[in-house]
């Protein structure tokens, strides 16, 4: 080697050694440089490069900044949690975000969501609305008497799949929920009827017994094997899925009809035209606390591990601390102008719906930030759910489903051309009497 092309190696290797990268920066100019991106890329790429990115970025402070960023001066969560995994406020933040940057702008909600119009195949209100397989199917009842089954458009189907089942029940259907594949109906004819969800729709299995007075509400806890429904006639029932068709326990909470039940491990939370709120405890069987928490009707519940919301008829949405015998620890206005028919939270966002044809999106933050406003087609929004990232409502004849793009097919958007709201009315639809 001549001294010449010595000298050139000698050049480029001072150089390469003059050279930093982001592993030679000091944390305090490495974090700021992350301060710039959003959460996803630091999350999710950044701190997957490296074990040394890692472990700087595994420091719950970052997220818990970068969150108080978003949301200056409102706290995050809404209540403390009681236990919080290692992972706990990366994925809020991150989930945060997303909500943040989706619905904050009118621009960024018609680029990454589609409405769907689900419409002509119930000739009266749609009071029982549920999504399953992650949003990929939505099953409604009606005061017709039918359940239908919408298989919406995905990858693999470019048309939605419908098919109705007339007379699923003597009465007004009034709610439905699940445990995979399983689905369970109740009705004003005092029944709870289960059906199996299979490729061409829904297939009866099987009734439960007759139930004092109309049905209209039911929850289920898949670890427990227990559905909890609450009757016209002030009294829950609790049935064992596993055993009979006759309920294990019953009890009487409320001095009126019981509207609404949620319940998980632990607990069963319901509501009645008494305008009470009472709990009720799994392991003892009995009532441990039964409250007034407004001068207004309780309408719907959302309970999680660490929180339940209330919301009522006059538009209020009220907080309730499990950790603090459920006293109600926080009320909002939720600019609604009538009463709250839903409420779902998520890590990312707070929705409410109404009967005043409205839905509202908020951060889960004490106190909220509006984000959206979301108009049903259907008239007043009687029902709602929230599943892996979809909203569906439903009203008078029809349901709007709002969900992410990503959820549809390509092609199906490209031979329907790019308008964001597409109605469906059942053209591939067949019906179907029960046996």
């Amino acid at each position: 080697m001549s001294d010449v092309e010595q000298g050139c190696y000698q050049v480029m290797d001072d150089q390469k050694k003059s050279q930093l990268s982001l592993l030679d920066l000091p944390v305090e100019i490495f974090l700021h440089i992350c301060s710039f991106l959003d959460a996803t890329t630091v999350g999710d790429c950044l701190s997957l490069a490296c074990k040394q990115f890692n472990e700087i970025l595994s420091d719950d402070f970052i997220w818990k900044m970068k969150i108080s960023h978003m949301c200056p001066h409102s706290d995050y969560p809404i209540l403390p949690p009681a236990e919080v995994d290692e992972l706990y406020w990366k994925l809020s933040c991150m989930e945060l975000e997303k909500s943040i940057s989706l619905w904050s702008e009118e621009e960024s909600i018609k680029e990454s969501m589609e409405k769907l119009s689900l419409k002509d195949m119930q000739a009266s209100t749609i009071d029982a609305l549920h999504l399953v397989h992650n949003g990929s199917i939505c099953i409604s009842g009606a005061r017709d008497r039918s359940l239908v089954c919408w298989k919406l458009p995905n990858e693999d189907n470019e048309k939605e799949n419908v098919t109705r089942i007339n007379f699923a029940h003597n009465g007004w259907i009034w709610d439905i929920t699940s445990v995979d594949d399983t689905i369970y109906s109740c009705s004003w004819d005092q029944h709870i009827k289960v059906w199996t969800l299979t490729e061409s729709g829904l297939v009866p299995f099987k009734t439960y017994e007759m139930a004092a007075g109309a049905l209209l509400s039911l929850a289920m806890c898949p670890e427990l094997s227990l559905l909890a429904a609450g009757s016209f006639f002030k009294t829950v029932l609790i049935y064992d899925t596993k055993s009979g068709s006759t309920p294990i326990v019953t009890y009487e909470p409320h001095r009126g009809a019981v509207v609404k039940v949620v319940m998980n491990s632990e607990f069963i939370v319901s509501t009645s035209e008494d305008k009470t709120v009472s709990v009720w405890d799994l392991r003892t069987r009995k009532v441990i606390n039964n409250f007034t928490i407004t001068e207004s009707f309780p309408m719907c519940i959302c309970m999680q591990k660490d929180v339940i919301y209330v919301g009522d008829n006059s538009a209020k949405l009220y907080v309730l601390d499990p950790k603090k015998n459920f006293e109600v620890v926080k009320s909002y206005s939720t600019e609604h102008k009538k009463g709250i028919t839903g409420v779902h939270v998520s890590p990312g966002s707070l929705i409410t719906t109404s009967t005043d044809k409205t839905v509202r999106i908020a951060t889960p933050t004490d106190p909220p930030r509006h984000l959206a406003t979301l108009e049903s087609s259907y008239g007043a929004i009687v029902r709602s759910d929230y599943l892996n990232g979809v909203l569906g409502v439903s009203g008078t004849e029809g349901i709007q489903i709002w969900r992410p793009k990503s959820h549809s097919n390509a092609s199906f958007e490209r031979a329907n051309g790019s308008d964001n709201d597409r109605s469906f009315v059942g053209c591939n639809s067949s019906e179907s009497d029960p046996v």
